[in-house]
């Protein structure tokens, strides 16, 4: 599908830069992670399952917490990049004390893991540094927080593939720099809020095989989305899809009807014109009955 394929790019695209900032802060003068930064590492490791953990033996308490696997550090030693995707977590941990600690974060990538129908937290919004969130394909469920409101540096937001519910909150129409969302697979309902055409940097949006209803927003923004990013949403109607909201339907039975009573109107006025002269004018009366009889007799005749 083409949202797949814009995906890959962006996807491509920040792994690039997350490479390039790791090679620089690596391979270039030796950088070390802070010893707040390492400590809290650390105790997200303790609090992850076994085969989680078993993922980290990099992480070792003796060597720089900066060269450590999906931890990328700036030139201060703060952690601002942190990749545990398809890492086997598959219980809860310490969100609240560990990452929503890293407030020097950027980048965090928590996709295709398991938090069995754990809610997405609310502190998410300590996070206030974050450009990119993905949470894809993780078990998250519940509603999306309104708090997520705060990042609102936010360029790429992805929490597809997952068992979230409710409303799409009003409030993402504040993160004015998002290019990307992508909340298709999950169980979100109700209409899309028309805060969302106010993201004038949106590129790629994918809101497919969810519950949502109603009419997609008419925007001029909004119609640069084919119809790949609202499929599976049987209750959408309105550009790009073929179902045709039912509005629309009356708006156009009553412009038929008005058709109709155009035609009739005009006819009775036709009629008027000519009627009803004959009616109220005697001397046109006559005029007329002489020369429909004129008429008669030279047909007669």
């Amino acid at each position: 599908m083409r949202i797949q394929q814009f995906s890959w790019l962006y996807f491509l695209l920040l792994f690039s830069i997350f490479f390039g900032i790791h090679v620089a802060f690596v391979s270039g003068e030796c950088r070390t992670c802070r010893h707040d930064q390492m400590f809290l590492l650390l105790k997200l490791k303790n609090n992850l399952n076994v085969a989680a953990a078993n993922n980290l033996v990099s992480w070792d308490p003796n060597t720089d917490g900066c060269s450590w696997r999906g931890v990328t550090c700036d030139a201060n030693g703060h952690v601002i990049a942190l990749d545990l995707s398809s890492h086997s977590i598959s219980n809860g941990f310490d969100i609240p004390t560990t990452i929503f600690s890293l407030q020097h974060l950027q980048i965090l990538n928590l996709a295709n893991n398991n938090f069995y129908s754990s809610q997405i937290p609310s502190g998410f919004h300590k996070l206030g540094n974050l450009t990119y969130l993905n949470l894809s394909n993780s078990g998250f469920s519940g509603q999306i927080p309104k708090a997520m409101a705060n990042l609102t540096n936010l360029v790429i937001l992805d929490f597809s593939h997952n068992n979230l519910s409710g409303k799409i909150p009003s409030s993402i129409g504040q993160l004015r720099r998002l290019e990307l969302l992508d909340l298709s697979m999950n169980k979100l309902n109700g209409e899309i809020p028309t805060e969302i055409t106010t993201l004038s940097f949106l590129r790629t949006m994918n809101l497919s095989f969810n519950q949502l209803v109603g009419r997609i927003p008419e925007n001029a923004g909004f119609r640069k989305f084919s119809e790949d990013s609202y499929l599976g949403n049987s209750g959408l109607c309105g550009f790009p899809l073929t179902a045709v909201c039912e509005d629309d339907t009356k708006l156009a039975n009553e412009d038929t009807k008005w058709e109709y009573l155009a035609v009739e109107i005009g006819f009775v006025t036709g009629l008027g014109i000519v009627y009803w002269p004959l009616l109220f004018n005697r001397r046109w009366r006559k005029k007329y009955f002489q020369h429909v009889d004129g008429i008669l007799s030279r047909v007669l005749n």
